[in-house]
């Protein structure tokens, strides 16, 4: 008798302490209750913006100069003054690109003009933030993605560039890359005169 009443006294117990209170939580406010807050592309590459593009034209080479050093084509941090030859678009008019007549180089050098904007170069020249300042990859590649956009609302779309562009010359700074005989500019910095 003692030890049944002590099992169904265990049991009891047990079933009280298993009805505890519970809390629903909102979806979308975990982070209040977890301290982990959800990750903001545009929030982040917005409020780094004035750095990198500061950063990058503090570290800018002029293009000649890396055209005629040891360049291994990797994106590097440049400057160039170039006049436009071509407008190019693609993509139903949303990878726009300037092609520039640049002295001394018998290839093709392209500027980014978006609304698409191929590469992480931006993202790759600047030191403000690096892969481990994000939880992963998938992190990594939406800051691309968002400086990218960044560039585009700031510094390319409010100039409204279309093919009257031609002929006239082009001032960036910004980010370089090279493939074979191509170069692709995607500037933090642009100026049409």
């Amino acid at each position: 008798m003692k030890k049944t009443i002590a099992l169904m006294l265990a049991a009891a117990m047990a079933a009280v302490s298993l009805t505890g209170c519970v809390k629903i939580i909102d979806k979308g406010t975990e982070g209040e209750y977890t301290g982990e807050v959800a990750f903001d592309a545009a929030a982040d590459s917005s409020s780094d913006w004035a750095q990198v593009v500061t950063e990058i034209t503090e570290n800018a080479t002029d293009l000649a100069d890396l055209l005629n050093g040891d360049w291994d084509g990797k994106a590097k941090a440049v400057k160039v003054s170039a006049p436009v030859k071509e407008y190019e678009s693609k993509a139903n008019g949303k990878k726009n690109a300037l092609i520039l007549d640049v002295e001394g180089f018998d290839g093709t050098v392209k500027v980014q003009i978006g609304s698409i904007y191929s590469g992480t170069d931006v993202r790759d020249i600047q030191s403000v933030k690096n892969f481990e300042s994000f939880t992963n990859q998938t992190e990594w590649s939406q800051y691309a993605k968002a400086l990218n956009t960044e560039l585009d609302t700031q510094v390319v779309s409010v100039l409204g560039i279309d093919d009257s562009v031609v002929g006239k010359t082009v001032t960036l700074t910004g980010a370089a890359a090279k493939s074979g005989d191509e170069i692709t500019l995607t500037p933090v910095s642009l100026t049409i005169e």
